[in-house]
Parts: structure tokens; C-alpha cells; sequence
């Protein structure tokens, strides 16, 4: 049945699109104020003043092309969008669920992802979190598009560019120790980066591994198996990580 209220999003890059949808709301509503006093005072004076000048110097048809051309211009820059952090990082939340999903379609019950989970008693999320024969791996993703921007590492540290990742990589530890408290087990934490240049065979920083997102898949597969757990495990694992790691 038709309904006017959009349907909320669920699964990988969820709240973090959702965020991002609101800061396009809010952007859009203050373009919308603008171009309510603009045109009658700026665009429209502008435009026609210009179009009667192109008119009066060649002829009607291009005073009118003019015209349009003036109009069409300043409402680009009226409504122009400055993108949004959040609509990046949800859009590599998505990759990483599309690179991730070949697990759990021929893993025969050897894995389980969870994307985008709430973290009890916190406005945290958890990006994904994979549980297998190698024990829970919690991914966080992100997406880094700087150009020319390595991630490397100096005196043992993370970084990006010139930009120091100690900040991330803590938050990294604290989310994936939040995971391991809800499964009583320890969590492996991995930073899956998109875009971004990563020495082959990913780095290690703080105990945490960083790897193209890319070769997630094939990481996750050569981590030795954890003792017990088989797919009952996994299965059980996955049922308490859906019951207390709501999605977001």
C-alpha cells in the first residue's frame, strides 16, 4: 500500500546513511530559503538584464538563450551539494557487505555477518562483525579517497597521509571489546580501508590489522581456526549477537 513516510534503511552503511540523509535535508531546506529571496532579487534581475543586453546587441533569440543560461547557472550554484563524510562512508560500508556476502552464500553455515549493529548502552555502531572457525572478527570500515595518500606506518603508528590514525584505531579496540563482551570471547579487530594505498599483505598497528578491503575475503579464510568453534558455535554466536547487537 502507497505510503507518503519513506521506509527506513536497515543493513550495512545504514546509520551512517541515515545521518547522512539528514545533513542533505537540512542543506536542502537552506537552499530552499535562499532561493526563495534570491530569485525575485538577484537571479531573475540578473538574468534579464543580461538577456536584454545579449537581445540588443545581436537579437531576441539570443537575449532569451541568455536568459536561461544566467538563470540555470545561479540555481546550480544555489542548490549545489557539498557531499557528505557520512554518504561516503556508508557507500564503503555497502562494498564491504558485497565483498563479504560470498561467505555466507557457499560457507554452509562456516560463517555468519552481521552489518551495521548498535552497540548496547551507546550511540555506537558496529560496521560488521563476522563470526567463523576462526573465532568473531569485528571490520570496520573505512574510505579514504585522498588522493596520492598512503596508509603507512612511522615509528610503529598508523597513519594516513599526514594525517596520525591513533584516534581510529582506539575506537577500533573499544568497539570490538564491546563485541566481545556480548559474546564472552575475544574479537579480532580489522580496519578494511577502501580506496587508499595499503601495503600488500596489510599492516598491524595498536593490534589492530589493517588490509585493503579487497582481500578481506581472502584473509578471513587463511586465519587459523579457533578450538570449537564449529557451526554450532557459530550458529549460537550468532543468535546472542542478535539479541543483544541490534541493528542500528
Amino acid at each position: 500500500m502507497p505510503t507518503t513516510r519513506a521506509r527506513r534503511r536497515t543493513g550495512a552503511g545504514a546509520s551512517a546513511q541515515a545521518m547522512a540523509d539528514t545533513i542533505r535535508a537540512t542543506e536542502r531546506r537552506k537552499q530552499h530559503l535562499t532561493a526563495l529571496w534570491a530569485l525575485p532579487l538577484l537571479v531573475i534581475p540578473t538574468a534579464v538584464t543580461a538577456g536584454y543586453l545579449a537581445a540588443i546587441t545581436t537579437n531576441r533569440q539570443a537575449g532569451i538563450a541568455v536568459t536561461i543560461v544566467v538563470t540555470v547557472l545561479a540555481l546550480r550554484r544555489i542548490y549545489r551539494t557539498k557531499g557528505s563524510t557520512w554518504a561516503t562512508g556508508a557507500a564503503g560500508e555497502r562494498r564491504t557487505r558485497r565483498i563479504l556476502a560470498p561467505l555466507v552464500w557457499c560457507g554452509l553455515g562456516r560463517w555468519a555477518v552481521l552489518h551495521d549493529r548498535q552497540i548496547p548502552r551507546s550511540r555506537a555502531n558496529l560496521d560488521h562483525l563476522v563470526i567463523g572457525r576462526c573465532g568473531p572478527v569485528y571490520i570496520d570500515t573505512k574510505t579514504w579517497k585522498a588522493k596520492n595518500a598512503k596508509v603507512h606506518l612511522r615509528r610503529g603508528q598508523l597513519w594516513y597521509g599526514k594525517h596520525p590514525q591513533q584516534k581510529t584505531l582506539d575506537t577500533v579496540l573499544w568497539e570490538a571489546s564491546r563485541a566481545a563482551e556480548v559474546l564472552g570471547h575475544p574479537v579480532l579487530p580489522v580496519v578494511a580501508v577502501h580506496y587508499a594505498a595499503v601495503p600488500a599483505g596489510g599492516l598491524i598497528s595498536s593490534g589492530v590489522t589493517i588490509i585493503p578491503a579487497g582481500e578481506l575475503r581472502g584473509f578471513l579464510r587463511a586465519l587459523p581456526k579457533a578450538p570449537g568453534w564449529n557451526r554450532a558455535r557459530i550458529a549460537s554466536a550468532r543468535r546472542l549477537a542478535d539479541q543483544h547487537l541490534r541493528p542500528a
